[in-house]
């Protein structure tokens, strides 16, 4: 008589494994949009943080500080120091924290919301192609398929902006240079989330960022409120420890287990969920674009997965 107990526990194996690596892919995409569920978030508490007296550079090195403080701790978690780890992360620091968050206060504080929905979709289109151009990332033709169809999606359920004056033209340059800075993090910061944990990265990160802000903070004069108020210190709250802290070692984390196209990709659940929070709060009603766009957005996610989607693969065999 054959022995079948060894195939059948390699047959459960193979199950359990598919199982654990399936779920895995769910919780990535989890943490996906929880971390761009904060940046929608983002947009209008600054809106309010702003409008509550805090000036935009001291809120970049409020944000960044706190977001420092609260990951310090992982650093311990760093086995080996070297002058090329630091040069990263002074680099992806500068570049991805100090420079961009103060553009990018400073351009929603002075321009027209046209402008500000455009940045939100140019920011993963910039990092997809950024991703192909300088890290040499090959990009599927069904992905490039959903960056379309995202592109699109976005722009519908954002009302199809079109800027229609320079009236505001040193906000609309600061929001697009913020965009290409992170751009520029969104590429670079996978190489140092695989050489460290993403905690400690994240952390590393933060340091050099605090750095930089602090010095455009005093170049900018050191402004600082006359008084402070409850609604200062939970909209600057909420902006260090979340839509900073928390969502950026999201990024680091889910960015060095999946590939960036399709970690960008999930940028434009940004736009689609800020649209969403506006609805229930009542900010804005319930339109055919919204309809639209969101269901087009959608699509993208599922037709942008890694992997080839299973109804592609099922037509190329047919």
């Amino acid at each position: 008589m054959k022995d079948f107990s060894t195939p059948i526990q390699n047959c459960s194996t193979k199950r359990t494994k598919r199982g654990i690596s399936t779920e895995r892919q769910y919780g990535h995409i989890f943490w996906l949009f929880l971390m761009n569920a904060l940046w929608a978030m983002g947009y209008p508490i600054t809106a309010i943080a702003l409008a509550s007296g805090v000036n935009p550079s001291l809120l970049s090195v409020v944000r960044l500080i706190v977001a420092f403080l609260l990951l310090s701790p992982l650093l311990w978690q760093v086995k080996q120091w070297s002058w090329r780890l630091i040069g990263a992360s002074a680099f992806l620091g500068l570049v991805g924290f100090s420079i961009p968050i103060w553009l990018q206060i400073v351009g929603l504080h002075g321009t027209d919301p046209a402008i500000a929905a455009i940045s939100i979709s140019l920011e993963p289109l910039l990092t997809i192609l950024l991703a192909a151009v300088i890290a040499r990332v090959a990009v599927p033709w069904w992905q490039k398929a959903a960056l379309a169809v995202a592109v699109v999606g976005s722009w519908i359920l954002t009302g199809e902006p079109r800027p229609g004056h320079l009236g505001h033209v040193w906000g609309d340059i600061a929001l697009l240079f913020s965009v290409a800075c992170f751009a520029v993090y969104n590429v670079y910061s996978p190489a140092l989330s695989k050489a460290v944990d993403a905690g400690p990265a994240a952390a590393l990160s933060f340091l050099f960022g605090a750095l930089g802000s602090l010095v455009i903070w005093g170049l900018m004069g050191a402004p600082h409120p006359d008084h402070i108020t409850f609604t200062m210190i939970w909209s600057s709250g909420f902006m260090a420890i979340f839509a900073t802290g928390v969502a950026y070692l999201l990024w680091l984390y889910v960015v060095s287990r999946h590939s960036i196209t399709l970690s960008a990709l999930f940028l434009y659940v940004q736009p689609l969920l800020g649209t969403l929070i506006s609805l229930v709060l009542g900010q804005s009603p319930l339109t055919v674009s919204l309809v639209a766009g969101g269901i087009l957005i959608l699509l993208a996610m599922g037709i942008g997965q890694e992997n080839r989607p299973s109804v592609l693969a099922f037509l190329q065999r047919r």
